[in-house]
């Protein structure tokens, strides 16, 4: 996987996401609202003409690709992200994995298909997370892809340190999400379970990253 292959993978998703958009939009009334955000509760709360909420996941993974491609034009730590191109290229796989259960999970209200719209959310984020996990600790220093606390910033040692268990912790609980969503979970815990996972996962390795740093500080300090 290449990044020139990515962002062809990109333009065919964004174009078959527009098509099928186009053939679920045209059967439907035209009046008809369609969710574009939903509450921690699960259930759709706010609402925009089915065009808007049909083209949204479109304009999502467009955009998201756009600024991807051009990214290694943005890193100022290059080599960071140069030797960090598996949490890239799949960091960018999830998210176009993210634009598609979007989509499906509009498509899912306005054709009122029996599975819950939050279940192809909470898939597709459980994917990403896992995807994602996996390579976080293989990757190096950089200030726009990672967790950048000021600590991992500040110590190569402490980003691989603490990149290393954000990964574990971030395909576990990708993996719980992705279970998650073939459970028939009540839709009130759905949102509470997505927060406590990302809590996990991005939480206790900031805090992390601070406790390594101190402690590299103090192996550091100069014994008088």
């Amino acid at each position: 996987m290449t990044r020139k292959s990515l962002l062809i993978a990109s333009i065919g998703t964004a174009a078959a996401l527009l098509v099928l958009a186009i053939v679920v939009g045209t059967s439907l009334p035209a009046n008809l609202p369609l969710p574009t955000h939903w509450g921690l509760d699960g259930k759709p709360d706010a609402f925009s003409d089915k065009w808007t909420a049909l083209l949204m996941p479109v304009a999502i993974v467009a955009g998201i690709s756009l600024l991807l491609n051009f990214l290694p034009a943005l890193e100022p730590r290059r080599e960071g992200l140069e030797r960090s191109q598996g949490l890239y290229l799949w960091g960018w796989a999830g998210l176009l994995i993210v634009g598609i259960a979007i989509e499906l999970a509009v498509i899912s209200v306005a054709l009122n298909w029996p599975v819950h719209g939050t279940s192809f959310i909470l898939g597709g984020i459980g994917l990403m997370l896992a995807m994602i996990g996996n390579q976080l600790g293989k990757s190096r220093s950089m200030y726009l892809i990672g967790i950048r606390t000021p600590w991992t910033l500040a110590s190569e040692e402490v980003w691989m340190k603490t990149h290393r268990l954000a990964g574990k912790l971030m395909v576990v609980s990708g993996l719980l999400m992705l279970v998650a969503a073939f459970l028939p979970l009540p839709s009130g815990l759905i949102g509470t379970l997505m927060l406590g996972v990302i809590a996990v996962a991005l939480v206790i390795p900031a805090g992390y990253s601070f406790v390594l740093w101190r402690s590299e500080m103090r192996g550091n300090r100069p014994r008088g």
